[in-house]
């Protein structure tokens, strides 16, 4: 009956809403809309849905093309009629209920005689989706998945069982029931899908061209966090005058078309994932490692848009990092010779390899806990201490194979929170290089020529941004 009505309503119109909602400003709720052909047929519409992209976040996609939509189908004077049109006693109705729910949260609700404009932005981000839910379904038939999913705001759902019978009512609460395992509700009361909570941070992938095709025998890994070196990376990486396959990682969907856009003319394949913002560019690499995609790849280049903001010496020590493993394409076939030998595992930028003991910070137990992990030293055994600070590196993918026999329980990465030291991600920096060597393989730098960098003299070695003290 809704649709038959909707399509009546097209007849004069452009677009037919069955919703519409103040919340945040007023616009078309997207769940169900009759869109005309004027509309469809129209330029700037075909413009519009052309530059549709991935965004980072719900809210964003909301401002940008629900809201959007509205605002642009306002701005060009079409024609546009929502389906449920509350009356004067409903939208009563559903103001009591709002403010209620405001009365629970004091960071929200505002006396009206203190503070009306206030109060009145606080009325018009009420969701009508969700305080109207009873009679838009006794109206139009359905009810919004959410209101039942999560009912964060209290609303009476007992109508549900007065208009579904029996096997309805069953279906219903069954398909409710799976729902809420897979979506979550913010302190901004945005519900958004959920991915269970695993140890390693999720991620979902996305590909420009085939990995491993034949002939391509290198790898780089990239931890994008900051999109904006992505050029600076770019125009180092063509110092890999060999084809590679690009692996990259990154929280921020949004970035997606921009790094296809720019890495498909450089690499012989782009795989982006999307990836859960835990453990930094450390968690994300662990996890693509113990995937086995890098397996077979005879070298593989570690790197990250790293900024140190805690430091004023940040930039410089990124950039001296980015010059040691890929900043001239004479460097860079200087370690593929290295690695080429079958005897070095890894190859990182000498002046960054730490030694000294005022390095361990909070991580000695961690190191300890996952060597014995990897069954690579006693319960009792000392761990060495010895790494490539900022972990960029090169390395062989067979040195660190012990990373893929660490029981997954032990490798549960702490949520961002800005720490310096102690996390897991900080303890893993300083694994890779015992790792390689337990593993039976040299770690080495340009300098040394292959030489075990463990043997030389680098006690005195020190970054700008870390503290010995």
């Amino acid at each position: 009956m809704a649709l038959r009505t909707m399509i009546t309503l097209n007849t004069q119109n452009d677009v037919v809403g069955a919703t519409s909602s103040t919340q945040i400003d007023w616009h078309i709720q997207s769940y169900l809309l009759l869109i005309g052909r004027k509309v469809l047929t129209s330029t700037w519409f075909r413009n519009f849905i052309d530059e549709i992209e991935p965004l980072n976040t719900k809210i964003e996609t909301i401002l940008r093309y629900e809201i959007g939509l509205s605002q642009a189908l306002i701005s060009k004077g079409m024609r546009v009629v929502t389906l449920f049109q509350p009356s004067r006693h409903q939208l009563a109705d559903a103001r009591r209920l709002w403010k209620k729910y405001l009365a629970g949260k004091p960071d929200l609700a505002v006396p009206v005689r203190l503070n009306l404009r206030s109060h009145m932005r606080n009325m018009r981000e009420m969701n009508p989706a969700h305080f109207l839910a009873e009679p838009i379904a006794r109206e139009l038939g359905y009810v919004k998945m959410e209101v039942l999913r999560d009912n964060q705001f209290g609303v009476n759902v007992d109508f549900v069982s007065q208009l579904a019978s029996g096997v309805e009512l069953e279906d219903i609460n069954n398909l409710v029931a799976r729902a809420r395992q897979h979506y979550t509700t913010g302190g901004d009361n945005i519900t958004t899908l959920s991915i269970g909570r695993s140890f390693l941070p999720y991620a979902r992938t996305a590909q420009w061209g085939v990995p491993h095709s034949p002939g391509v025998e290198l790898a780089v890994v990239l931890h994008l966090y900051y999109s904006d070196l992505l050029e600076d990376i770019c125009k180092l990486l063509i110092n890999i005058i060999k084809p590679f396959d690009l692996f990259i990682t990154t929280p921020f969907e949004g970035d997606v078309t921009r790094i296809f856009n720019r890495c498909s003319l450089l690499a012989q394949s782009v795989s982006v994932s999307i990836s859960e913002n835990r453990g930094r560019d450390i968690g994300p690499f662990v996890r693509l490692y113990r995937s086995g995609i890098l397996d077979g790849y005879r070298a593989v280049l570690k790197i990250h848009t790293k900024k140190s903001k805690y430091s004023d010496s940040g930039d410089a020590w990124r950039d001296a990092l980015y010059r040691g493993v890929v900043g001239d394409s004479l460097t860079v076939q200087r370690i593929l010779r290295l690695l080429a030998s079958g005897d070095i595992g890894i190859v990182g930028p000498h002046s960054y390899y730490l030694t000294n003991e005022n390095f361990w910070g909070a991580n000695r137990e961690n190191m300890r806990r996952l060597l014995t992990a990897m069954v690579l030293i006693d319960q009792d055994e000392e761990p060495e201490l010895g790494f490539f600070a900022g972990s960029m590196f090169w390395f062989a993918p067979e040195a660190l194979r012990p990373l893929q026999t660490i029981p997954e329980s032990e490798l549960n990465f702490e949520p961002e929170a800005g720490l310096q030291d102690g996390t897991l991600a900080h303890a893993l920096e300083r694994l890779f290089c015992p790792i390689a060597r337990k593993t039976g393989y040299h770690t080495t730098s340009v300098i040394l020529q292959g030489g075990e960098i463990h043997e030389a003299h680098t006690l005195g070695n020190n970054v700008p941004v870390l503290s010995r003290q």
